[in-house]
């Protein structure tokens, strides 16, 4: 008998597999509050990454934003079928590796302060590990 959650084509997701699932949506609703932010209040969320206010460039600013909520959208669709969607999760991983290494830089050059290192953790490294584990399951899969 199998167990598991049933999912939308009748067949049963193996419990083992739900972490992906719950973890993609938690990471896909943080990556769209986020988003949503920065968009509707550039300047306020621009502070948290250390820049001074006014932003100057308040409408790149927001396409930043636009970029992230769409990479929740992403992991939302993605948290649907991890296994089949592991090209949209290596994209975030990607990005949320590349990410941190462009805040290293701008920090070491002194254009921000260091204190924007510490959304490093809260953002990018807490999904590490599971997106590089989904990923791999993918491309492991039959």
């Amino acid at each position: 008998m199998e167990t598991g959650v049933p999912s939308e084509s009748g067949s049963r997701i193996r419990p083992v597999e739900q972490w992906k699932r719950i973890s993609l949506l938690i990471s896909g609703i943080h990556c769209a509050v986020w988003g949503i932010f920065v968009i509707v209040f550039p300047s306020k969320s621009a502070l948290v990454y250390g820049f001074g206010a006014p932003l100057h460039d308040d409408f790149l600013w927001q396409g930043t934003g636009l970029i992230v909520l769409l990479m929740g959208v992403g992991y939302c669709v993605a948290s649907s079928d991890p296994s089949r969607h592991c090209l949209m999760v290596l994209v975030g991983l990607l990005a949320k590796i590349l990410g941190p290494v462009g805040l290293l830089w701008t920090v070491w050059q002194g254009t921000i302060p260091a204190d924007v290192l510490l959304l490093i953790p809260v953002n990018d490294m807490i999904w590490w590990y599971p997106f590089t584990r989904i990923v791999i399951d993918g491309f492991r899969r039959p």
